[in-house]
């Protein structure tokens, strides 16, 4: 019979690998078949696919259980960073953290650009790789510091052994940070939960103004500009819901660390929930910009590109639908 750590191995390798070809896909698409219109607003497309293709390619190498034990936190790694030691898993772990923060704050930016054209000239590519930069910094941080947050994995192994003697970890990957109350550690957690609510209510604020915008029948803006505009929004409108993940992610974990339930099941699910993310955002892409969408399905399917005969008032309509 199939181990549960087996299955878990298997469909972090299948998610992951699909993740990363989809966003190889959507950075191709990105950079070769965006319309003119929207030039500029590929380089957000690239920065989000850059960003989840590394999140799938490090949870590919390392593949975390995570094991909250009071005030340590610790990991057990079944992906191929196991054979590279402690120190190999710990560091791609942190990478693949602070993707996952960068996306969040990515999704935030790509709302504030899509509300900024509705009033002014695209910004060049230069600014927003600027913008993008200045972004990054926490996440960076966050990064840099949570490498401080390693400890001992001979003293992970024993706090382990004393607080669950019921788990085996004889042969396997074990580390991780003994005291997550070091400010190393702290701030990755607190860069991880607590910019979600605020983040979150300035992308509905965000989200609002813009179908009110478009919303307006003599709003100054061509007609196909519009469409792409609202496509877009649509498709921002569904990937801002993927990082609710995070929560199903952050319970499973709290569950551990507050003791009031321990479970492997909980402990596979946290990185899991994770994982997710980079796998369904790149597919909103596909499905709702047309561009993108009618490419595949001509060179994929050998389907023949569908007729967007919708009009941009449908389309906003559409959105309002969704919430």
């Amino acid at each position: 019979m199939i181990s549960f750590a087996a299955a878990f191995s298997v469909a972090h390798s299948t998610i992951a690998i699909l993740g990363m070809t989809f966003n190889v896909l959507l950075i191709y698409l990105a950079l070769c078949k965006s319309p003119k219109a929207i030039h500029s607003y590929a380089t957000l497309i690239v920065n989000f696919a850059v960003t989840d293709f590394c999140a799938c390619l490090f949870d590919f190498f390392v593949q975390q259980r995570i094991i909250p034990a009071g005030r340590t936190l610790a990991y057990i790694s079944s992906g191929m960073c196991e054979w590279a030691g402690t120190v190999t898993c710990y560091t791609l772990y942190s990478l693949m953290l602070h993707f996952l923060a960068h996306t969040l704050w990515s999704l935030l930016l790509s709302f504030s650009y899509r509300y900024y054209i509705l009033f002014k000239p695209s910004p060049s590519r230069k600014t927003l790789l600027l913008i993008l930069l200045i972004i990054y910094q926490p996440s960076m941080i966050q990064w840099v510091s949570f490498l401080y947050a390693q400890s001992d994995p001979q003293e992970i192994v024993e706090i382990l052994r004393d607080r669950f003697p019921e788990y085996n970890t004889t042969g396997l990957c074990v580390y991780g940070t003994k005291d997550i109350g070091t400010f190393a550690a702290l701030y990755t957690i607190f860069h991880m939960t607590v910019p979600i609510t605020p983040v979150y209510i300035c992308i509905l604020i965000l989200r609002r103004k813009i179908i009110k915008k478009l919303s307006f029948q003599n709003v100054n803006i061509a007609k196909d500009t519009k469409n792409l505009h609202t496509q877009f929004l649509i498709s921002l409108t569904y990937q801002a819901a993927l990082p609710g993940f995070f929560f199903f992610s952050i319970v499973s974990y709290a569950l551990g660390q507050l003791s009031i339930v321990n479970s492997p099941v909980l402990e596979y699910f946290t990185s899991s929930g994770f994982l997710l993310i980079p796998f369904f955002s790149p597919l909103a892409s596909f499905i709702f910009v047309s561009p993108y969408r009618n490419f595949i399905r001509k060179t994929v399917f050998r389907v023949a590109p569908d007729d967007s005969s919708a009009t941009p008032n449908q389309i906003v309509t559409s959105i309002h639908m969704l919430g």
